[in-house]
């Protein structure tokens, strides 16, 4: 599956149930800050591991915050 197709698989969710996705989103926040801070208090051994985490927490939160705009400028893009 493409960002793309994520995105708008998201969106639709988002626009569907607004109020579940915003919970969802503040779920997922407070999971990705919970990776950020292990990967600060991580090991050096486990380093690489728990940064690589926490990078793919940041990207997927992004992707999911901005997926409205995204999709929108998607569904532009095809008229």
């Amino acid at each position: 599956m493409s960002d793309r197709d994520l995105i708008l698989k998201a969106a639709n969710l988002a626009r569907s149930a607004p109020k579940e996705w915003s919970d969802f989103l503040a779920a997922f926040k407070d999971y990705a800050d919970t990776r950020r801070d292990q990967c600060v208090s991580s090991s050096p051994d486990a380093l690489f591991v728990a940064q690589g985490r926490a990078q793919s927490c940041v990207a997927l939160l992004r992707l999911f915050e901005d997926c409205l705009k995204a999709a929108d400028q998607i569904q532009e893009k095809r008229k």
